[in-house]
Protein backbone atom coordinates (compact mmCIF):
# COMPACT_ATOMS: atom_id res chain seq x y z
CA UNK A 1 0.00 0.00 0.00
CA UNK A 2 2.73 2.55 0.86
CA UNK A 3 4.54 1.39 -2.62
CA UNK A 4 1.28 3.13 -4.38
CA UNK A 5 1.37 5.91 -1.82
CA UNK A 6 4.44 7.12 -2.37
CA UNK A 7 4.66 6.34 -6.15
CA UNK A 8 1.64 9.32 -6.50
CA UNK A 9 2.77 11.14 -3.36
CA UNK A 10 5.97 12.06 -4.89
CA UNK A 11 4.64 11.82 -9.11
CA UNK A 12 2.26 14.51 -7.92
CA UNK A 13 5.16 17.05 -6.86
CA UNK A 14 7.30 16.04 -10.02
CA UNK A 15 4.07 17.00 -12.26
CA UNK A 16 4.42 20.38 -10.25
CA UNK A 17 7.76 20.98 -10.97
CA UNK A 18 7.54 20.16 -14.49
CA UNK A 19 4.26 22.13 -15.06
CA UNK A 20 5.64 25.00 -13.22
CA UNK A 21 9.28 25.33 -13.78
CA UNK A 22 9.54 22.92 -16.33
CA UNK A 23 12.50 21.03 -14.56
CA UNK A 24 12.26 17.41 -12.87
CA UNK A 25 14.53 18.19 -10.19
CA UNK A 26 17.04 14.86 -9.67
CA UNK A 27 17.19 14.98 -5.79
CA UNK A 28 12.88 13.87 -6.06
CA UNK A 29 13.23 11.24 -8.38
CA UNK A 30 16.17 9.90 -6.86
CA UNK A 31 14.10 9.60 -3.54
CA UNK A 32 11.32 8.06 -5.61
CA UNK A 33 13.46 5.49 -6.38
CA UNK A 34 14.94 4.51 -3.15
CA UNK A 35 11.35 4.90 -1.92
CA UNK A 36 10.16 2.29 -4.79
CA UNK A 37 12.58 0.46 -3.74
CA UNK A 38 12.58 0.20 0.25
CA UNK A 39 8.62 -0.25 -0.23
CA UNK A 40 8.64 -2.20 -3.07
CA UNK A 41 10.88 -4.62 -1.17
CA UNK A 42 8.88 -5.23 1.76
CA UNK A 43 5.58 -5.60 0.29
CA UNK A 44 7.20 -8.07 -2.40
CA UNK A 45 5.93 -5.64 -5.40
CA UNK A 46 9.53 -5.90 -7.27
CA UNK A 47 10.82 -8.94 -8.87
CA UNK A 48 13.90 -9.70 -11.35
CA UNK A 49 12.07 -8.35 -14.58
CA UNK A 50 11.32 -4.99 -12.67
CA UNK A 51 15.21 -4.44 -12.44
CA UNK A 52 15.74 -6.03 -15.81
CA UNK A 53 12.66 -3.82 -17.30
CA UNK A 54 14.48 -0.41 -15.69
CA UNK A 55 17.74 -1.32 -17.06
CA UNK A 56 16.92 -1.81 -20.68
CA UNK A 57 14.53 1.23 -20.51
CA UNK A 58 17.23 3.28 -19.05
CA UNK A 59 19.55 2.16 -21.84
CA UNK A 60 17.52 2.05 -24.30
CA UNK A 61 16.57 6.31 -23.51
CA UNK A 62 20.65 6.85 -22.77
CA UNK A 63 20.98 5.75 -26.68
CA UNK A 64 17.84 7.70 -28.09
CA UNK A 65 19.59 11.14 -26.27
CA UNK A 66 23.12 10.08 -27.40
CA UNK A 67 22.13 9.61 -31.34
CA UNK A 68 19.45 12.30 -31.07
CA UNK A 69 20.73 15.36 -28.90
CA UNK A 70 17.99 17.96 -29.93
CA UNK A 71 15.06 15.98 -29.10
CA UNK A 72 12.57 17.64 -27.31
CA UNK A 73 12.55 15.03 -24.82
CA UNK A 74 14.34 15.94 -21.78
CA UNK A 75 16.26 14.32 -19.01
CA UNK A 76 13.83 14.58 -16.31
CA UNK A 77 11.33 12.99 -18.49
CA UNK A 78 13.35 9.92 -19.20
CA UNK A 79 14.70 9.38 -15.77
CA UNK A 80 11.11 9.73 -14.53
CA UNK A 81 9.68 7.61 -17.49
CA UNK A 82 12.27 4.95 -16.43
CA UNK A 83 10.94 4.83 -12.41
CA UNK A 84 7.67 4.69 -13.18
CA UNK A 85 8.71 1.30 -15.36
CA UNK A 86 9.66 0.18 -12.07
CA UNK A 87 6.23 1.23 -10.06
CA UNK A 88 4.17 -0.69 -13.39
CA UNK A 89 4.53 -4.62 -14.20
CA UNK A 90 6.99 -5.03 -16.79
CA UNK A 91 4.22 -6.46 -18.72
CA UNK A 92 2.48 -3.33 -18.75
CA UNK A 93 5.22 -1.15 -20.50
CA UNK A 94 3.92 -1.35 -23.62
CA UNK A 95 0.62 -0.53 -22.54
CA UNK A 96 2.07 2.12 -21.00
CA UNK A 97 4.03 3.69 -23.67
CA UNK A 98 1.01 3.98 -25.82
CA UNK A 99 -0.91 5.68 -23.70
CA UNK A 100 1.83 8.08 -22.65
CA UNK A 101 2.12 8.70 -26.57
CA UNK A 102 -1.16 9.59 -27.00
CA UNK A 103 -2.15 11.50 -24.17
CA UNK A 104 1.57 13.50 -25.11
CA UNK A 105 0.60 14.31 -28.50
CA UNK A 106 -2.90 15.91 -26.86
CA UNK A 107 -0.61 18.13 -24.70
CA UNK A 108 1.55 18.91 -27.29
CA UNK A 109 -1.99 19.98 -29.73
CA UNK A 110 -2.79 21.95 -26.81
CA UNK A 111 0.52 23.97 -25.88
CA UNK A 112 1.25 24.67 -29.52
CA UNK A 113 -2.07 25.33 -30.97
CA UNK A 114 -3.47 27.40 -27.76
CA UNK A 115 -0.88 28.16 -25.28
CA UNK A 116 1.33 28.78 -28.02
CA UNK A 117 4.76 27.34 -27.00
CA UNK A 118 7.12 25.38 -28.57
CA UNK A 119 6.94 22.15 -26.17
CA UNK A 120 4.31 20.54 -23.22
CA UNK A 121 5.75 19.08 -19.82
CA UNK A 122 5.53 14.98 -20.09
CA UNK A 123 4.85 14.36 -16.44
CA UNK A 124 1.27 14.58 -16.69
CA UNK A 125 1.15 12.34 -19.52
CA UNK A 126 3.30 9.61 -17.91
CA UNK A 127 1.08 9.79 -14.49
CA UNK A 128 -2.04 9.93 -16.77
CA UNK A 129 -0.62 6.83 -18.42
CA UNK A 130 0.56 5.10 -15.29
CA UNK A 131 -2.97 5.72 -13.94
CA UNK A 132 -4.73 4.39 -17.01
CA UNK A 133 -2.82 1.63 -16.71
CA UNK A 134 -3.35 0.50 -13.45
CA UNK A 135 -7.08 0.88 -13.82
CA UNK A 136 -6.79 -1.05 -17.37
CA UNK A 137 -4.56 -3.89 -15.51
CA UNK A 138 -4.04 -5.54 -18.66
Amino acid sequence: MIFHISFYIFSFFLLYFDCKKRIIPNALLGTLLVFLFIFGYFEDKLNLFSFLNLFVITLFYIIVLLLFPKQILGGGDIKYMAVSTLYLEPSHFPFFLIIAGLVQMFFLIYFKKIKKRRSAPMAPAILLAVVFTKLFNF
